[in-house]
């Protein structure tokens, strides 16, 4: 009876390890979605990917920079301060990366061979790990086309940093004049400068934040280097002028917000969730530095 016993016991108890095991991955799905982008609670590789393509296209435009298809083209054509950059034809090059490289020129601006230059690292960076696992599943669907893209010539940096105006990042203000700046450097300046944690419930915002709004805010939302400035003027807008703002790009005085070059609030399509989200830790944001 003894030997019976302790083995319904044993068995009992691998029932509830097992049970407890699956209860912690299905905890920890939720936990790791919780801070990323809606729809990184994907339960399969066709969900996978499409939220993959929602990041590269609709969040990050990836597309935006290199091309419909990611073939590339002449960037500094059509802003000769960076004469002599092409935006990748990343269609050819994501293939020779494995998923590691990749995964680090993404998070940390690192080539395998080379510098870059005007890559989102220093957003991407602040992905979810399942995020940055969608968004490479999405990546490795691109079907190779077009001939490979020339890599920056030889002193590109140099020859930018001679080019910069002397408020480049507004680098007098802090007297230092700064050079050109790479990927690497920019992901490593965007990390130290990352808005403040503001507890777990604005977590998700801050993410949205420090990942999109850095963009043309800064990358402390500061408005540091940046035209659009910093967020305090969040705070005269209530829950529909800022809701508008960031799906029309029309601000409270109904008048529209437009950008030295790229696109406004309207090209970024956040879900109404994560609107919520940024808008409540933007709103923090701006209260904590009033005092």
């Amino acid at each position: 009876m003894r030997s019976l016993a302790t083995g319904m016991l044993i068995l009992a108890a691998a029932g509830c390890t097992a049970n407890d095991a699956e209860s912690r991955k299905a905890d920890a799905t939720v936990a790791s979605a919780a801070v990323a982008f809606d729809g990184a609670d994907y339960g399969n590789e066709a969900a996978k990917t499409a939220h993959g393509k929602r990041l590269a296209t609709t969040l990050f435009g990836c597309n935006t920079c290199h091309g419909a298809d990611y073939s590339g083209w002449d960037f500094g054509a059509v802003f000769p301060i960076v004469k002599g950059l092409w935006a990748s034809n990343i269609s050819r090059v994501i293939p020779s990366l494995s998923d590691v490289a990749l995964e680090r020129l993404l998070r940390e601006g690192v080539h395998p061979d080379r510098e870059i230059y005007v890559m989102p690292s220093k957003q991407t960076q602040f992905l979810s790990e399942r995020d940055m696992a969608a968004l490479i599943a999405y990546l490795r669907t691109i079907p190779p086309v077009g001939e490979p893209t020339p890599v920056p010539p030889p002193g590109f940096e140099e020859a930018v940093t001679a080019r910069l105006p002397d408020d480049y990042w507004l680098t007098l203000l802090e007297g230092e004049k700064r050079n050109y700046h790479n990927a690497a450097e920019e992901v490593v300046y965007y990390a130290a400068h990352q808005p403040p944690d503001l507890g777990q419930e604005l977590a998700r915002g801050r993410m949205i934040a420090s990942s999109i709004c850095s963009t043309c805010h800064g990358a402390a939302l500061d408005g540091l280097g940046e035209p659009a400035g910093e967020i305090q003027g969040a705070l005269a807008y209530d829950d529909a002028a800022f809701d508008r703002l960031l799906t029309e790009s029309v601000d409270r005085t109904g008048k529209r917000v437009t950008v030295e070059w790229g696109f406004g609030h309207e090209a970024t399509v956040f879900s109404a969730a994560e609107r919520r989200d940024v808008i409540a830790y933007v709103r923090a944001l701006a209260r904590s530095r009033e005092r």
